[in-house]
């Protein structure tokens, strides 16, 4: 017997979500009708209600088993094509219930040993070799050895938190907090210093405990040289301003719901000085969507008609329907680009208007059963990828050429690829990181991290601060022999500077999306500093794909053309004279020319062949396969930190993703959640982004359940997903401490703590159950 109900009406869209169900309440289907396109999919279940088989609105049909204990121990994926044997992923456990032994669907297998604590003691990879780590009383790693033989030592303070890491050779990092012996105004607690291989980081509070300045001292040719990161706040809590290390401060205003609704620069005197009295509009009238997506907005002059309005549209399920990629009615102008998915929100096709040539911009894209992209077409010719059982490029064709990538039998490393050009002979240390291919070659420091490059008359070393960002590079083809990096809190790329200290470019986000670039040079005698502002025209998953002059909106640089993978750069001349450089292209990746890759963050990433120089750092809680790029769909997915493939912010895959991960970490407590509001209905459980999470979840899951660690996001939101061993009644079950949003005098309000564990824990303050979350 079923039941079937409306689950989800999305106010000012009429987009409705029909959802079957059992008489005990498990989802049977979700029909969505949204526009033109009705999908549904189905889902069936055991008699005890774990869900064994979910089929996506394609017919693609995805299979879960269970053992006698309920524990996940085999997943068969959807067939990739019609004749090709579905993938599967094998999981077994050990005799205290944690997860020992995970094998891919090529049949390589990741084993752990576990502690009877829940520590992971020892780890043995195909990819990234074998590793083995020890820990102190309290479950914290002491030390940590790779497969290369390289420890690392950890120590701690008494409240457990890390103040040193030590190397097999290299530079100590420390991390001090407090304020140090000395103390700071509003450090308790926090971190106020952090020392590295590249130099030094200085935090300053304020007395909510809100970051004011970061001065980020790093170590080049020359000598040290200092860069303040500032930051101010309103007196309801928002950011009001952010000072770079130039000087250039944008500051930034909200309407009545918080959100923000202006964007204004005073631009830089030089010497990291501010013109205070000058305000340069940026983004005016900045307006949302009905479910938050910023819809559009003016640019610096006000003017409501185009080409000054910049606006985006979305269809009723809240996916991005078209953009706008440039200044149609410029000299050099830009296009409209729109957005066309299939029946599995995978988009098929972009197309463009707006000026004569507009549709040779056009592209059409085909996937196989899970999601991957098989082939794309655009006016200049296509492009095809093919893939083995666990998602590792074996084909690519260019046009007429054939290319074929050897996978070794025993990894997932790629051990040659003919081309395209130049052709790759690949080798790997033990840890799984590339040495060379080839033609250039690479070494690593005993952190792990790339720590210079050598090709045909080119070279270059990097350098990483404690957090894993790199900050400085120097080399070759470096224009000035070096250039430093400074990223803001969360971990976006706010400048380039070259080695004597004047800037290269500065970037200006609203939210993950970069909105304008600003330039300096420094002419006269004396020095005048002169800036220049440019727009930022991002696509749909944030990456930068066209730069216009702000005072004419002529395209000063355009990467519209380029391949889903981006193996094509940027034009950097569209109009034929003066090269603008821009180095920045999918979210968190930055080109760097010596070895023609991109650094994206805690790795580095390969256009060529579509996936990483080395082996995920965090294992196969990234993904199944630990070298693969973005399970294979650019188009949709993003990695911003070079860890783990993250959905469109704008898309259905991101629902999908974060649902199954934590469904994964939290034994199933999140879908009781979504249950309980309402939600469940917004996640499509047949999805390949929902069965990735899972897998990764339930890595995660096997390997922290018995430790219990909390992980904090921020100063206001800490989750225990396996609960923890506290004794407070509430903290052994999965749980999240949530902070509550201060009133206008700062204060939280009653029963809204951070100490109050979510969702078990009732306050005498709440007005209903939902005010638990």
């Amino acid at each position: 017997m079923s039941r079937s109900m409306v689950k989800r009406i999305i106010p000012s869209t009429i987009n409705i979500v029909f959802a079957g169900a059992t008489a005990l309440g498990s989802l049977v289907s979700i029909t969505a009708i949204a526009q033109t396109q009705n999908t549904t999919s189905s889902f069936l279940y055991d008699p005890v209600g774990n869900r064994i088989q979910a089929t996506d609105p394609l017919g693609q049909v995805t299979n879960v088993n269970y053992d006698a204990l309920n524990r996940v121990k085999q997943q068969i994926l959807p067939t990739p094509a019609t004749g090709v044997a579905r993938p599967t992923i094998n999981l077994s456990y050990d005799g205290l219930d944690q997860l020992a032994t995970v094998s891919d669907p090529r049949s390589l297998s990741t084993n752990y040993t576990i502690t009877g604590l829940g520590n992971q003691s020892n780890l043995s990879s195909p990819d990234s070799g074998n590793g083995s780590r020890t820990y102190d009383d309290a479950g914290n790693v002491l030390t940590s050895t790779d497969a290369r033989g390289k420890i690392t030592i950890y120590s701690y303070d008494i409240l457990n938190r890390v103040t040193g890491i030590t190397f097999s050779t290299g530079t100590a990092t420390t991390f001090e907090y407090d304020g140090g012996s000395s103390g700071a105004p509003n450090a308790i607690g926090r971190l106020t210093r952090m020392t590295d291989e590249s130099g030094q980081t200085n935090y300053a509070y304020d007395q909510m405990g809100r970051i004011t300045n970061k001065v980020q001292s790093t170590v080049s040719a020359t000598g040290t040289v200092s860069r303040t990161v500032s930051y101010s706040y309103s007196t309801s809590g928002k950011l009001s301003s952010l000072t770079y290390p130039s000087g250039n401060r944008v500051s930034y205003s909200y309407d009545e719901a918080g959100r923000i609704s202006k964007v204004t620069l005073n631009p830089s005197l030089g010497n990291g000085d501010t013109d205070t009295g000058t305000a340069i509009i940026l983004l005016d009238q900045i307006n949302y969507a009905p479910i938050g997506q910023v819809r559009d907005w003016l640019w610096g002059n006000n003017s409501e008609t185009a080409p000054n309005k910049y606006a985006r549209t979305f269809d009723l399920d809240g996916r991005i329907t078209s953009y706008p990629l440039g200044n149609v009615a410029a000299t050099v102008p830009g296009v409209l680009r729109t957005v066309n998915y299939d029946a599995a929100n995978s988009i098929s096709s972009f197309t463009h208007t707006g000026n004569a040539s507009a549709s040779l911009y056009d592209q059409n894209f085909k996937y196989d059963g899970l999601g991957r992209l098989t082939s794309f077409t655009d006016s200049t010719g296509s492009q095809t990828y093919a893939y083995d059982a666990n998602g590792n490029r074996t084909q690519f064709t260019l046009g007429s050429g054939s290319y074929i990538n050897t996978i070794s039998a025993t990894s997932n490393r790629l051990t040659a690829s003919t081309g395209p050009y130049p052709a790759k002979s690949n080798q790997y240390d033990l840890a799984g990181n590339l040495i060379t291919n080839g033609t250039t070659n690479l070494t690593y420091s005993d952190r792990g991290r790339l720590k210079s490059s050598a090709g045909t008359g080119v070279t270059a070393s990097y350098l990483y601060n404690g957090l894993g960002q790199r900050v400085s590079k120097t080399g070759t083809l470096v224009p000035t022999g070096g250039n430093e990096y400074v990223y803001d809190e969360a971990g976006h790329l706010l400048g380039e500077y070259d080695a004597s200290g004047a800037v290269v470019q500065e970037t200006i986000f609203l939210g993950d999306m970069p909105v304008s670039v600003l330039k300096q040079n420094t002419i006269g005698t004396p020095a005048v500093v002169s800036n220049s502002v440019y727009y930022v025209y991002a696509d749909h998953i944030n990456a930068p794909r066209v730069i216009t002059e702000a005072s004419t909106g002529n395209v000063v640089w355009t990467w519209i053309a380029s391949d889903p993978f981006g193996i094509a750069g940027p034009n950097e001349t569209p109009s034929g004279t003066n090269v603008f450089s821009y180095n920045v292209r999918f979210p968190g990746q930055l080109f760097d020319r010596e070895t023609n890759t991109h650094y994206n963050y805690f790795r580095d990433y390969d256009p060529q062949t579509g996936r990483y120089s080395q082996s995920d750092p965090i294992g196969l809680a990234g993904g199944i396969n630990t070298f693969a790029y973005v399970n294979g769909n650019p188009l949709i997915y993003v990695d911003p930190y070079g860890l783990w493939a993250w959905g469109d912010p704008i898309n259905q895959s991101v629902v999908d993703a974060a649902a199954g991960f934590g469904d994964g970490v939290s034994l199933g407590l999140t879908t009781l959640v979504r249950s309980a509001m309402g939600t469940n209905g917004v996640v499509d459980f047949s999805s390949g982004a929902y069965v990735s999470g899972l897998v990764a979840g339930t890595v995660v899951t096997a390997i922290g359940i018995k430790r219990g660690p909390e992980l904090s996001i921020g100063n206001d939101i800490r989750i225990a997903p396996w609960g923890n061993r506290t004794g407070n009644p509430y903290g052994k079950f999965p749980h999240y401490h949530r902070r509550g949003t201060p009133d206008a005098d700062g204060n939280t309000p009653p029963g809204q703590g951070i100490g109050r564990h979510r969702p078990w824990e009732k306050k005498s303050p709440d007005k209903n159950f939902c005010d638990r979350f």
